[in-house]
């Protein structure tokens, strides 16, 4: 897997400082995945989203921490899903071209497995894409 416009280099403390405002802790293979690559866009991007009407769909963006779009950080994409979706506590991670997110289930201050949260309907659907981030990752063919 190859990762285009990747960020600029992060630290353990700007993950450790993420956590604190996420109210969780990253799996260890994601946290790796912001300390090499701080976001980007996956080549191949294509991944199937079981259950999902539009699958198979596309990770166009994974988030990253003081990337130079706002709508390509995690920080606002939170705000954005603790909006959309207050009775859930998800880190969103990735959007689809569709404006689709891919975000972190969190449990018990943990952050776990990945789903797909259809935003484009009048109530999100949430779909078990990967049991981790390791494993979307595996996931992504091309189209």
């Amino acid at each position: 897997m190859q990762i285009d416009n990747p960020g600029r280099r992060l630290t353990t403390g700007d993950i450790t400082a993420f956590e604190s405002v996420a109210g969780a802790k990253l799996p260890p293979d994601y946290g790796q995945f912001l300390l090499q690559f701080n976001g980007g866009s996956p080549s191949p991007d294509t991944i199937d989203v079981p259950g999902a009407a539009g699958s198979p769909t596309d990770v166009q963006t994974f988030f990253g921490l003081g990337r130079d779009v706002a709508s390509s950080n995690l920080d606002w994409n939170l705000a954005v899903m603790d909006e959309r979706c207050p009775d859930y506590h998800l880190i969103p991670i990735a959007c689809d071209s569709g404006g689709n997110l891919f975000c972190l289930n969190v449990e018990e201050g943990q952050a776990t497995q990945i789903v797909y949260c259809e935003l484009d309907v009048a109530e999100p659907v949430f779909h078990l894409v990967a049991p981790s981030f390791t494993q979307l990752l595996a996931a992504l063919r091309p189209l």
